[in-house]
C-alpha cells in the first residue's frame, strides 16, 4: 500500500489530523496539527480520503503517551495522544466553525470534565470470542477494564468476563450503570436459552441486579430492581433502559445552567427522559416533560409521586404528536437524541412560539442542523460541556431567543 508524507495543517471533526494529497483533503486520526506524518490512504472518496498514521515524523510538543494498552484498538478515546487542554482547545475550535453556519461567532464557554477518567457511570459492552470487548469498525477488542468509566464498573467487567466466556453463542451486548455504588447489569440475548445467575450474582455481590432482555424486552432476573440516588435534591430512581447523563461529575453542572436560563413560570421540557431535570425545574416552576420511552416515563412518574411534585405534568408520546396540544409556554428545553429533532417536532416548536428554547445536544452537527430550521430565533449563548473527555464527542447547550 502507497505511503505519503505531508504536514498536518487542521483538524477534523473526530480529531484527525488533516492534510492534502494532489489537493485531495485526507483525514489521518490520531495525528496531531504542525506534525509531520507518514501515513497510507486506506478509503478514498471523490471528496476526500481516510488514512491510516504510520510513523510520526516531527512531533507536536502538545504529543503525549497514551497511558490505555487498548488507545486506536477500541474505537473509543481518540485523543489520549494529546493533553487535556489541547482537546478542549481543538473541541471548542469545532464548535465553533459548526456554529459558524448558522451566523453564530460569538464567546463558546468551556466547561471541562471534573477528570479526564473514570468519569463514566455506564458502558456497553459487546461479546466476542475471547469476552468483553469494544467495537471499532466493526472489529471487536477484547478488555479487561476501561479508564473511562468508574473503578466499580472495572471491577464488575472482570467479573462478568468470566461468567460470559462460558455461554457462548448466548450473548450480544451487556450494559453495566453504577449509580451510589449499585451497579445494575443488563445481559442482551441472541438466544432464548434459560441462564441461571445465581453464580454471577454471588461473585458481585448484593448491591447488585441483573437483567436479561430478548428482543429488546427487559426482564429483572434477581437482585437489586433500580439504581436510587438523590440528584439536585430529587429523589430519584433508574432502570437499567433509562436515560441518565453518563458523566457523574459535570451533569449537574450542566443542569444548572440550563436552569439558570430559564425565563417565565411555564416550562415545556422535550424528550425529559427519567425525569431528573423537569423535577428539579418543577421545585419553582410548571413543568410539562415530555418523554416517548416508556421505561423512562415511568421513571419519571415515579420521581413525581416520591417528590411530591405537584408542578410537574409528565406526557407519554411523541414530541411531533404532543406538542401541538400544549400551550405556548415562556421556555422550551429541547434535548433529543443523536439523531436530532425531527422536521414535525421543529415545526411544532415554531408553532409554539415560545420566548426562549435551550437546547442541549451531545451532537453539534445535527443541533447546528435543527436551529438553522428553527425560525424568529437568534442564539445568545453557547457553552461546550466536554461529558465525554478523550473521546471525540461532548455536549452543546445553545440559547436561542425570540426575535
Amino acid at each position: 500500500m502507497k505511503e505519503f508524507t505531508q504536514k498536518i495543517d487542521g483538524v477534523g471533526y473526530d480529531g484527525e489530523g488533516v492534510c492534502r494529497v494532489n489537493g485531495k483533503v485526507v483525514f489521518v486520526p490520531y495525528a496531531l496539527d504542525g506534525e509531520e506524518v507518514r501515513f497510507q490512504i486506506q478509503q478514498e472518496k471523490s471528496s476526500f480520503a481516510k488514512g491510516k498514521l504510520v510513523e510520526v515524523l516531527k512531533k507536536s510538543d502538545r504529543r503525549t503517551t497514551p497511558p490505555c494498552p487498548y488507545f486506536t484498538h477500541c474505537g473509543g478515546c481518540c485523543y489520549q495522544h494529546t493533553d487535556y487542554q489541547n482537546e478542549l482547545e481543538i473541541k471548542k475550535k469545532l464548535l465553533q466553525n459548526q456554529f459558524r453556519k448558522t451566523g453564530y461567532d460569538g464567546e463558546i464557554s468551556i466547561h471541562p470534565s471534573k477528570s479526564e477518567y473514570e468519569y463514566r457511570n455506564k458502558i456497553k459492552l459487546f461479546v466476542g470470542k475471547d469476552g468483553l470487548s469494544l467495537k471499532e469498525k466493526g472489529n471487536l477488542c477484547h478488555i479487561e477494564k476501561c479508564m473511562l468509566v468508574d473503578d466499580k464498573i472495572n471491577e464488575v467487567i472482570k467479573k462478568i468476563d468470566k461468567f460470559i466466556v462460558k455461554h457462548p453463542d448466548v450473548y450480544n451486548e451487556v450494559t453495566i450503570r453504577e449509580e451510589n455504588n449499585q451497579i445494575l447489569v443488563l445481559f442482551n440475548k441472541i438466544k432464548d436459552e434459560e441462564v441461571d445467575y445465581q453464580g454471577i450474582f454471588l461473585v458481585l455481590g448484593k448491591n447488585c441486579g441483573i437483567y436479561e432482555s430478548f428482543q429488546d424486552f427487559a426482564i429483572y432476573q434477581m437482585g437489586i430492581k433500580e439504581l436510587s440516588c438523590e440528584e439536585m435534591g430529587i429523589t430519584c430512581h433508574f432502570s437499567p433502559k433509562s436515560f441518565h447523563q453518563v458523566n457523574k461529575f459535570l451533569y449537574q453542572e450542566l443542569y444548572s445552567e440550563a436552569i439558570d436560563n430559564i425565563i417565565g413560570e411555564k416550562v415545556i421540557n422535550c424528550y425529559s427522559g427519567a425525569g431528573v431535570l423537569s423535577g428539579v425545574i418543577s421545585k419553582t416552576k410548571e413543568v410539562v416533560g415530555i418523554e416517548l420511552g416508556l421505561n423512562e416515563h415511568s421513571d419519571a412518574e415515579r420521581l413525581k409521586e416520591e417528590n411530591s411534585l405537584t408542578n410537574l405534568t409528565n406526557l407519554h408520546g411523541d414530541c411531533a404528536e404532543l406538542l401541538s396540544g400544549l400551550a405556548a409556554c415562556d421556555t422550551l428545553i429541547t434535548d433529543p437524541p443523536r439523531k436530532g429533532m425531527s422536521k414535525e417536532v421543529i415545526e411544532g416548536i415554531n408553532q409554539l412560539a415560545c420566548k426562549r428554547i435551550i437546547y442541549i445536544s451531545c451532537d453539534s452537527a445535527t443541533m447546528v442542523r435543527d436551529i438553522s430550521r428553527l425560525t424568529g430565533y437568534k442564539i445568545t449563548k453557547v457553552s461546550l460541556y466536554d461529558m465525554f473527555a478523550r473521546t471525540g464527542e461532548y455536549e452543546t447547550l445553545a440559547v436561542l431567543d425570540r426575535v
